[in-house]
């Protein structure tokens, strides 16, 4: 038998009890074993056996079994962290207590059968199946070793052998083990679950955010499973968004690696494609004629779906990357939330339909805590932006307003005395530039502020505005060109566009001293190509520089520079002093945006791993 230990679940891995919660079941036991000894020594000073000439001995074990027994109770009370015994050591003393006591009371007909019964109860409780199937048969054996010496020694030992009655106990004893095994057994390992998903619901902390949320949630599957990759793809189907992601474990004892996108909405089909199960597993089996996939599916409710034979995408091969064992887990969250996890060579056990049914529960009791958090974020960013929005209100009706009138009555009261006092009309005159001037970083201050809800559809047309604007409100002219009606651009990448020209219309007017601006929007070569051009004075360098270029000088646009690399783009500034400047953004075209790929059978596997 093992030491005290605890099993998660189809999951292949075993760790063991915290030690106070070893000590807490062995104080359980020495309560048990305190009355069960003294109910045995009252029964035979009580009501002894009338010529029984082995009963002095039986009652001197259970003697010195009570003395034992109070010991154990006081040790583990008054300081249990002195107590050293194993558990399987006192297990061992529990059956050979009750292998004495019956064999010196009438042997396999003895009244204190019950004490075999204790010991079963007792490794049911400290351990699981296969420990209490172990003491059942070393029960047996005891019992077919009294009866051996009972037929071998009858007028040494004054009994009988009776084989019936020995087949009929040994039969209670295993039917008893079998029984108390089982149970013990299964609720270990539903105390294992819950365990398992209330360290992982634990560590879903609202505070923390989303990402450090989905980081903890994410190292608790990866160590439950025994993973290395987890791949997570969710739609919020009230905004048709998509989310990915995706946790990298390098080894034992280091933490995931978290990565997140937004997906393009067709891009769904890539990781929800058939068998459309609720759960599955698949293996790869390595064979002389190639490989081949072996899937077991479930429904939601558990039962086995028929091994239907399906196929991989190439795009989904491409991201999982190559594995031995797969395991995909559906998520539905009423009609909120539709997606899939993924483990990428997960442990577990031999029956994977068990398997699988463990990874549906615990799925369905993470999902909603996340769904939550997620919810609380988006609750808490829609609230900010609320502020912020009422914010440039208020300074659109308040500040800026005032401002601007204090800039025409000083540039009125400039033309009224500039020819009675040239040198205070000259001090109104830089004033009111000053008030222009902050008149514009207010109202640049106010866009800024304003929250933008952008998407791939809308992209083109706010940037059209935004040019506009700028040509209005500065009356620097301003020419927007484009070809394009969507940009297939996820929104976060699209919102971040729009704030890089933004970020360069506003340096153009603060600092470039341009008359012109030519903004254009393209694509080439799977990029999204934003170029902005000026005819000012352009940057302190002649020549055009690559990012890692400015990087390394620390030359350029900094805000803008951080903002490219955010959503993995890239920027070239190039600079003619004197004539003006050029930048140019290019990021990244959502990778399945305008096309669905093909799916390859499974007989295929091998040539795309």
């Amino acid at each position: 038998m093992t030491g005290v230990r605890q099993l998660v679940p189809y999951s292949g891995v075993q760790t063991a009890l915290p030690i106070d919660q070893k000590r807490r079941a062995e104080r359980a036991l020495a309560v048990a074993r305190a009355f069960i000894a003294v109910c045995a020594l009252a029964a035979i000073t009580l009501s002894p056996v009338s010529g029984e000439p082995h009963r002095q001995i039986s009652y001197s074990i259970l003697v010195g079994y009570v003395v034992f027994a109070f010991g154990v109770v006081v040790l583990l009370g008054v300081n249990p962290t002195r107590w050293k015994v194993s558990a399987l050591a006192m297990h061992v003393v529990d059956l050979s207590v009750a292998g004495g006591v019956t064999f010196f009371s009438s042997g396999t007909s003895s009244p204190f059968f019950v004490l075999f019964l204790f010991t079963l109860l007792a490794a049911a409780y400290r351990w699981g199946f296969a420990e209490t199937l172990a003491t059942a048969g070393a029960a047996v054996s005891l019992l077919v070793v009294e009866a051996v010496l009972l037929a071998l020694m009858p007028d040494v030992l004054q009994g009988s052998f009776e084989p019936d009655r020995l087949i009929m106990r040994s039969t209670y004893v295993v039917l008893a083990g079998v029984l108390t095994g089982y149970l013990a057994q299964s609720e270990k390992q539903f105390r294992g679950e819950a365990t398992a998903i209330a360290a992982i619901l634990s560590r879903a902390d609202a505070r923390a955010g989303l990402k450090p949320t989905m980081t903890a949630v994410f190292d608790s599957l990866l160590q439950l499973f025994g993973a290395k990759r987890a791949l997570l793809v969710v739609r919020e189907n009230s905004s048709n968004q998509v989310f990915l992601w995706e946790a990298n474990r390098s080894g034992a004892g280091t933490t995931a690696a978290i990565h997140f996108a937004n997906l393009e909405p067709n891009n769904l089909a890539t990781y929800m494609f058939a068998p459309e199960a609720a759960a599955w597993h698949a293996v790869r089996r390595r064979a002389s004629r190639g490989d081949r996939c072996d899937i077991v599916a479930v429904d939601h409710r558990g039962w086995r779906l028929p091994a239907d034979p399906c196929s991989f995408p190439p795009a989904f091969l491409a991201a999982i990357q190559p594995f031995d064992r797969l395991m995909a887990v559906g998520i539905e969250l009423g009609s909120e939330w539709t997606g899939r996890l993924f483990l990428v060579n997960p442990l577990i056990a031999a029956d994977r339909y068990s398997g699988l049914a463990f990874a549906q529960r615990v799925v369905r009791q993470i999902a909603p805590a996340i769904q939550n958090i997620y919810l609380l974020r988006r609750l808490r960013a829609s609230a900010s932006a609320i502020e912020r929005g009422r914010i440039a209100r208020e300074l659109h009706d308040g500040v800026i307003q005032t401002v601007a009138g204090v800039e025409i009555q000083v540039a009125a009261l400039g033309l009224r005395i500039a020819n009675e006092s040239p040198s205070l009309g000259q001090e109104l005159g830089r004033l009111h530039t000053t008030l222009r001037q902050e008149g514009a970083r207010l109202r640049d201050f106010m866009q800024q502020m304003r929250p933008l809800d952008l998407d791939s559809d809308k992209l083109v047309d706010a940037l059209a505005d935004f040019v506009q604007r700028f040509e209005r409100d500065t009356g620097i002219g301003a020419r927007f060109v484009t070809q394009l009606d969507r940009v297939a651009l996820t929104p976060r990448a699209c919102r971040e566009v729009a704030r890089i020209l933004e970020e360069a219309l506003v340096n153009v007017r603060r600092h470039s001293g341009a008359r012109n601006v030519y903004v254009r929007l393209s694509t080439v070569n799977g990029d999204c190509r934003l170029s902005i051009d000026d005819d000012g004075c352009g940057f302190p360098f002649r020549g055009r520089l690559s990012q890692a270029d400015l990087d390394a000088s620390r030359k350029g646009p900094m805000v803008i520079n951080e903002r490219v690399r955010q959503i993995g783009g890239a920027l070239t500034v190039e600079s003619d002093p004197g004539r003006g400047a050029r930048l140019e953004i290019a990021v990244p075209l959502s990778h399945y945006a305008n096309h669905r790929q093909r799916a390859v059978p499974l007989s295929h596997y091998a040539n795309h791993s």
